[in-house]
Parts: C-alpha cells; sequence; structure tokens
C-alpha cells in the first residue's frame, strides 16, 4: 500500500506540473492576433515615409505620413480620417521634415478636435545640421479642414527643436515635449521634491552649453493649441539630443515624461519625469533600468510610455548594451519612482537600433510593435499581453520577408489593431547603410533627408 500510495502521489505531482505549464503556455499565448493583407497606404502620394496614426472618440482612426515630389526634400504633410482622401498640408516656413524618430504626431482631443505636430526644417550655413521649427495645425471637422499652421515654441521659431512628442490630456490640455540646445532666455525649471527622490541641482550656469549639448523641453496649451506656456525645461542635465521623447497622464492626473538622458562616462538609459502641476516643476528624472549603455553616438531610439486606469505606467525601449541588446518592457504602480524587472521581448548579443512603440487595449491588453533590429533586414514585430504586462505572447510579424520595414506606429481600438511602417527594398536599406559608413567627414553638413522611393504600409488586425 505504501508503494501505491507513493506512486499516486508522484502521478499527482507530474500532473501537477503539466498542469502548471499548461497554464502559463496559455497565459503567454502563441496566437495573440488574427492579421488581415496589408496595404500601401501612402498611395495617394506614390512615396512616402515618416508615419502616424491615431485613433478619436468613437473609433475615429487618423494617419498621416510625408511624401514629397519625386521623392525629394521638399515635404508636405498629408493626413487622412477614416480612409478619406488625404489633406496636403504645405507649411509657409519650409518643408515638413521626412524623419523616422521625429514624425509628425497626430492625437485627438476629447471633443474631437485632431492635432498635428511636425518639424519643418531650414539649412543655414555654419550649422551641420538644419534647424528645426516645431509646428500645429488641428482640425474640428474630422480633417475636412485644418488651421493654418502656428509655431508651438516661444521665441525664434527655428532652433534646435526636434524628436517631440504630442499629448492631449483628459481635461483637454495640448503638451509638446521636444529636445533641443539650453537656451539662456527660457525658464529654468525648480524641481519638485518626490519621495525617495533626490533634488536636482538648480545652478544658473549651464556647463553643457558650449558644448552644444541637448536638453528636455515642454510647453502647454490651453486653448487648444491657438497660444502656447512659455517652453519649461523638464530636467538640469544632458539629454540624448536625437532620441524621441514621449508624454503620458497617469489616471491621478500626473503628466510623465521619458526620454534618454546621458550619465557620466556617455551611459545613455532612458528615464522618466513626473510633473504633480501640469508640467510647471518636475521631480528628479528616474531611470527605468541601469541598462549601463556607453556609447559615444546617438542612436535615434527613444522610448514609448502609457498609463492604464488604475494608474500602472508602462514603459518600453530599445538599448544597445552589447550581450543583451534589443527591446525592453517595464512597468512603475507607485507613480514612476519604482519599475519592476524589464522583460526582454527581442534581444541578442547584438541590435541595430528598433523603434519601439507601445498601446493599451481593453481587457488589459499591453501591446508593443517594433523593427526589429537583431535582423540582418529589419522587420516589424508585435507582442501582446493579456494580464497588464506580466507575460507577453509570442511575436507576430506585421512586415513581409525581404523588405527593410522601419519605424512602426500602432493605434487600437477596442479589440482591432492597426499597424504602419516604412518601408523600402532590403537592397536600398543596405545601400544607405553603406552611404552612411562610407561618409568620409564625421562633421560634415548634414542636408534635409529625402522621402526617397520609401512607402508607407498599414496591415490591421484582430486580438485574440
Amino acid at each position: 500500500m505504501r508503494h501505491v500510495t507513493r506512486d499516486i502521489s508522484y502521478r499527482t505531482a507530474r500532473l501537477l506540473i503539466v498542469i502548471v505549464l499548461l497554464a502559463a503556455c496559455a497565459k503567454a499565448g502563441t496566437s495573440s492576433m488574427q492579421l488581415g493583407e496589408s496595404a500601401v497606404l501612402s498611395a495617394p502620394t506614390a512615396v512616402g515615409t515618416a508615419p502616424m496614426v491615431a485613433v478619436g472618440p468613437g473609433g475615429v482612426q487618423a494617419v498621416a505620413w510625408v511624401s514629397a515630389p519625386n521623392g525629394g526634400t521638399d515635404g508636405r504633410l498629408y493626413i487622412s480620417v477614416n480612409g478619406a482622401a488625404p489633406a496636403e498640408i504645405h507649411d509657409s516656413l519650409g518643408p515638413v521634415q521626412a524623419h523616422g524618430e521625429a514624425p509628425p504626431k497626430l492625437s485627438f482631443g476629447p471633443s474631437g478636435a485632431l492635432y498635428a505636430v511636425y518639424t519643418v526644417g531650414k539649412e543655414v550655413a555654419g550649422e551641420r545640421f538644419p534647424l528645426s521649427a516645431l509646428r500645429i495645425v488641428t482640425s474640428t471637422d474630422n480633417g475636412k479642414t485644418w488651421t493654418l499652421p502656428l509655431t508651438v515654441t516661444d521665441g525664434e521659431p527655428f532652433g534646435s527643436h526636434g524628436f517631440h512628442a504630442l499629448h492631449v490630456a483628459p481635461n483637454g490640455d495640448v503638451y509638446v515635449s521636444w529636445l533641443g540646445k539650453p537656451e539662456h532666455d527660457a525658464t529654468m525649471v525648480a524641481k519638485t521634491p518626490m519621495p525617495e527622490m533626490k533634488m536636482a541641482s538648480m545652478q544658473q550656469g549651464d556647463p553643457h552649453a558650449a558644448h552644444g549639448a541637448s536638453t528636455s523641453w515642454i510647453t502647454r496649451s490651453t486653448d487648444g493649441g491657438k497660444t502656447w506656456s512659455r517652453r519649461a525645461r523638464v530636467d538640469m542635465g544632458e539629454a540624448c539630443p536625437c532620441c524621441r521623447t514621449s508624454l503620458a497622464t497617469g489616471a491621478d492626473g500626473a503628466l510623465y515624461m521619458a526620454w534618454r538622458h546621458i550619465y557620466p562616462g556617455s551611459i545613455r538609459d532612458v528615464v522618466v519625469a513626473r510633473s504633480n502641476d501640469q508640467g510647471a516643476t518636475w521631480g528628479e528624472p528616474v531611470r527605468v533600468h541601469e541598462d549601463d549603455w556607453k556609447f559615444d553616438a546617438c542612436p535615434h531610439a527613444g522610448p514609448a510610455i502609457a498609463t492604464d486606469a488604475r494608474g500602472t505606467l508602462h514603459v518600453t525601449w530599445w538599448t544597445g548594451k552589447e550581450g543583451n541588446a534589443g527591446v525592453f518592457y517595464t512597468q512603475s504602480t507607485d507613480g514612476g519612482k519604482t519599475f519592476t524587472a524589464p522583460i526582454p521581448l527581442g534581444t541578442a548579443q547584438y541590435s541595430r537600433p528598433a523603434h519601439v512603440q507601445l498601446s493599451l487595449a481593453d481587457s488589459n491588453r499591453v501591446i508593443v510593435v517594433w523593427d526589429d533590429g537583431t535582423k540582418q533586414t529589419p522587420r516589424v514585430v508585435a507582442r501582446v499581453s493579456n494580464d497588464g504586462g506580466l507575460h507577453f505572447a509570442d511575436a507576430v510579424q506585421f512586415s513581409d520577408a525581404g523588405r527593410a520595414a522601419s519605424f512602426p506606429v500602432l493605434a487600437v481600438t477596442h479589440d482591432s489593431i492597426s499597424v504602419a511602417w516604412s518601408e523600402e527594398s532590403a537592397a536600398a536599406a543596405q545601400k544607405a547603410e553603406a552611404d552612411a559608413k562610407n561618409a568620409k567627414d564625421p562633421k560634415a553638413p548634414k542636408g534635409l533627408e529625402a522621402v526617397g522611393q520609401a512607402q508607407v504600409l498599414v496591415r490591421r488586425g484582430v486580438l485574440r
């Protein structure tokens, strides 16, 4: 009888292990969505790049991209709402910049107004990179008509204003963040002491200004984008100058901003800062994870953040840290003071910069999409969590094999998902990479970026 009992216990234990493993697999999932066929979103303009998507009240969907005649540098902004013929916005200040890491940003307000923020480029003698102006247009009739462009920043329109984010809070306030050089006439923001956070330095001088360093800025509009507050400096430290910023509002009304910070020794890790007073003052930025990635150039790969109804702050980012490079996810449940251990979503020994986006959906879902830099030819993939970011299903590929797909963006409405990206042939992408490596003078001026022969594709599906 003793042997029978032992045998039953052994079999019971094995059965329990199998049940636990099956439950874990079911929770993680091997199939998270059902996809339709991809389509060329930029077909009305033949070529296009720098896509963006947004979802408004009632499920209204807007898409945008940049195109130019013959794929040149004379960029114009195209915005289509609910599949209608796109409106063309040709800015009087100059060409709309076709930059994938700083694309035009779209966002709906609670009343249904649609905002678009983009940069206009200007080549200036003596400047290595084109100067940029941050501009905004607004539509209150689902994209049929648009206001004349307005400049978002105070002071001179053109300057170091790029890698921006656009966010509309639930109360209708509109925020725009960006990276730019420190300016002596700009507001030096006092820091609000947050629990377990150190006060930021309030030195009046700016030791980085002489070296052309960048820092993080934000401005706010309370009248639907007509007028803007004086720019506020979010952090007194140095920001990686070409990795985009990201904004989100918490359930308690707190405003969050994320960017890639430069620590001593050229360590470039992602941080999040919090404001409790609509962006007027900010707590000390908190590193989401100590990647300790040392890099003496700019990767053009910023973070993405979002908040859910429970107040959880979700963060995803890319790091190039050799040995564990790629895309990661983490979250904070205490207002950005601490973050959970990061979950690797797509990593390898080495990875090219990946451009990651994040969205939240019904039923506690978290969706992350990026262009996979661990592959020779980048492809657009997504992973879905059905339990608020605790576990993620296997990666689902959106772009086709043999094509270089980059800078994806996504929009989610209930259980429907739309992902758009910029795409060109693998041969064209490899040639562009070779041309960049063969550039003789790293200090040579860089002109406005051309659209080239890229196209914007979109693929839609249903979350399971």
